[in-house]
């Protein structure tokens, strides 16, 4: 297995998800991307991030209870433990740094690598060592090639989220076949239909999409480069959901056509959103684009197709969970 120093994030738009991909492969428990961002309901999530009048902002990705995720995370085979949340402005970061800092070096000396947030950018990284000479951790986030390993515990949080996470592997177990395949369909159910228990004003799962379009559709002012970055994390994470599916229904073949039904149209949501992937590529956003009414239009269309494909794959999922629960 090696040391921590060893882990590394795995590619994914769902940076999370990519953190937690490199640490099973560091245990000698690896997993495919598609089966990791269906088993932990990743593949499923959407939430339209606004602020004010300004909608589409890169924090929609992220805006999750990391609590729970906690749960969905063992479905993977591993549990895990956290140390998270977030913290009331102009409350002293002071404590709870050390707090987290101590409980990281702790498991770190146990040889086991973290998922941590906020390191190099507000995005997931994984936490492989620390040196308490430089008050630091080294991270292996999507910037190091180009910022280092080194994040200096000075700076996290940082002031824009005042959010830690961390989560460590505990021990490994074999959860029941059946009982996680129920749970991660649950979650698909839930994040697709937005009912995550979320208590914020965000609008989440397929409502997200519609809510984007009817954004795009009015005067509402687009975020440039967060609806470009919310495209291609939305993008890939339903391609993952479609191989997930895809793979769902080969192992439970009594349920393959409902399953199959589901997985096209997943496939369909992701061919009505590709064109906008050109439209508005990340990281420039496509310049003008977000403010050019036909183009505004254009995409509004797309994301609309797209909600009317995901509902369709609601349905078939419902039909799944109550075939399998019964």
């Amino acid at each position: 297995m090696g040391t921590p120093n060893d882990a590394r994030m795995a590619s994914n738009w769902t940076t999370a998800a990519g953190a937690l991909e490199g640490i099973l492969h560091y245990l000698g428990m690896p997993l495919p991307r598609y089966a990791i961002m269906g088993l932990t309901g990743h593949a499923w999530h959407a939430c339209l991030g606004r602020r004010e009048d300004v909608v589409a902002l890169p924090s929609g990705p992220v805006s999750l209870d990391w609590e729970a995720m906690v749960e969905r995370y063992a479905r993977t085979g591993v549990r895990w433990e956290r140390f998270g949340g977030e913290l009331p402005p102009g409350e002293s970061t002071d404590e709870i740094r050390q707090a987290a800092v101590e409980w990281a070096i702790a498991r770190l000396d146990a040889g086991r690598p973290l998922i941590g947030w906020d390191f190099h950018l507000h995005e997931f990284g994984v936490v492989f060592d620390y040196s308490r000479a430089e008050k630091a951790f080294y991270v292996d986030s999507v910037l190091r090639e180009e910022v280092g390993p080194i994040a200096h515990w000075r700076d996290w949080p940082s002031e824009a989220t005042r959010r830690i996470e961390l989560f460590a592997p505990a021990e490994a177990f074999e959860p029941d076949p059946l009982e996680t395949v129920i749970a991660a369909l649950e979650t698909a159910i839930a994040f697709l239909s937005g009912e995550t228990g979320m208590d914020d004003e965000d609008v989440r799962g397929t409502a997200a999409l519609e809510a984007w379009a009817d954004a795009l559709d009015g005067s509402t002012e687009v975020d440039r480069p967060g609806n470009a970055y919310n495209l291609a994390v939305l993008q890939a994470a339903r391609l993952d959901g479609a191989d997930f599916l895809a793979s769902l229904a080969e192992n439970i073949p009594e349920l393959a056509e409902e399953i199959g039904a589901a997985e096209r149209a997943i496939r369909d949501e992701t061919k009505a959103l590709a064109p906008l992937l050109t439209l508005f590529p990340f990281p420039t956003g496509g310049h003008g684009n977000v403010q050019n009414p036909g183009l505004r239009e254009a995409a509004a269309n797309a994301l609309r197709k797209a909600a009317q494909h995901e509902r369709t794959a609601q349905e078939r999922l419902e039909t799944v969970l109550a075939e399998l629960r019964a």
